[in-house]
């Protein structure tokens, strides 16, 4: 084995250079060695910063847990990069939101986990929300002041001023009464007016899903209508014959209201004596229908009557003798069909 002094000074002093890169470079990524500290990177896309910033706390149910380590803008978006243990499940539907430590603007990253499973990928926009603070609310106000004509505003307020001073202190206490009672029902309706906001958002949903109905169902009324009108004349002409034919009918009932009414009494004495006969008629109308049947017998087999004598009428001699051989009826009717 050699002595260090005998060894090349050029590959010592490279091997050392190596040596204090290494571990400059472990001391600067200290928290983020594998086998040193166990921590997985996930990302949450925000709206807008919200005022959150590199190496900001990230918290789950107010427990520090990691920390912020990048931002980046993509797109109308910022991607927010943070870090935390492996150890903690997020599930699937975690959501994250940007909270508020103090009035001034000190923000932190809460992660809310949820969900069944595991986080794959970004959290996106729909499940994440950035709140505001005094900052960023005198930040906006500033700006919409600027959008806003001071002079015309100082004017307004001038008049409202002079409309003040003009008006008795009873007169404008009582109008502050009355705001303050406007104040007090609504606070006390609150729910149901974020009922009929709710009811109303979804009603404006329903109306426009069913837009394109809408939209022929107008187009259709405008036809009708369109259709009515082409008819008019023919629509008049019926109701003009309508009201010649109400004319007419009248005219004809009032001159000749006395024979209607005997037409009428008549009517009814006919429908007295049928309802009083109509168990004769009843009982008429079988034999009639049995005399009709067997008349339709009689005379089916040709334009003469089928008759039968009964034997109880004519005597059997005089059968007999009409019968026989070379019988013939006779002009004297004592003699019968003999000579």
């Amino acid at each position: 084995m050699k002595r260090f002094r005998e060894r090349n000074r050029v590959v010592v002093g490279l091997v050392g250079v190596v040596l204090v890169v290494a571990f400059i470079a472990a001391a600067l990524e200290f928290p983020s060695l594998p086998l040193i500290h166990n921590n997985a990177t996930y990302g949450a896309d925000f709206a807008n910063a919200g005022g959150l910033a590199t190496g900001d706390v990230v918290t789950i149910d107010g427990v520090s847990v990691g920390t912020i380590t990048a931002m980046t803008l993509q797109d109308d978006h910022v991607l927010v990069s943070f870090t935390m243990p492996s150890g903690d499940r997020l599930g699937s539907s975690t959501s994250a939101s940007a909270q508020v430590l103090s009035p001034v603007g000190t923000e932190y990253l809460a992660v809310d986990p949820a969900g069944p499973g595991s986080l794959h990928g970004v959290i996106p926009l729909s499940r994440t929300s950035v709140p505001y603070n005094l900052v960023t609310d005198l930040s906006g106000l500033g700006s919409e002041i600027q959008k806003y004509n001071l002079a015309q505003i100082e004017k307004a307020l001038d008049a409202a001023s002079q409309d003040l001073n003009g008006t008795s202190a009873s007169a404008t206490t009582s109008a502050f009464q009355g705001l303050a009672a406007i104040s007090r029902v609504i606070g006390g309706e609150g729910s149901q007016l974020a009922t009929i906001v709710t009811q109303g958002a979804k009603l404006s949903a329903v109306l426009s899903q069913r837009a394109d109905q809408l939209f022929d169902l107008f187009g259709q009324s405008d036809l009708v209508l369109s259709v009515i009108e082409q008819r008019r004349s023919a629509v008049e002409q019926l109701l003009s014959a309508t009201s010649s034919l109400s004319q007419q009918i009248t005219s004809i009932l009032s001159v000749n209201r006395p024979q209607l009414t005997t037409l009428l009494q008549d009517l009814q004495s006919v429908s007295a004596v049928l309802a009083k006969d109509s168990n004769d008629l009843g009982q008429a109308i079988p034999i009639l229908a049995a005399f009709s049947r067997y008349a339709a017998n009689s005379t089916g087999s040709g334009p003469f009557v089928d008759a039968a004598d009964p034997t109880l009428l004519v005597p059997d001699n005089l059968l007999e003798q009409c019968s026989a051989a070379g019988a013939f009826p006779s002009t004297n009717a004592q003699v019968g069909c003999r000579p």
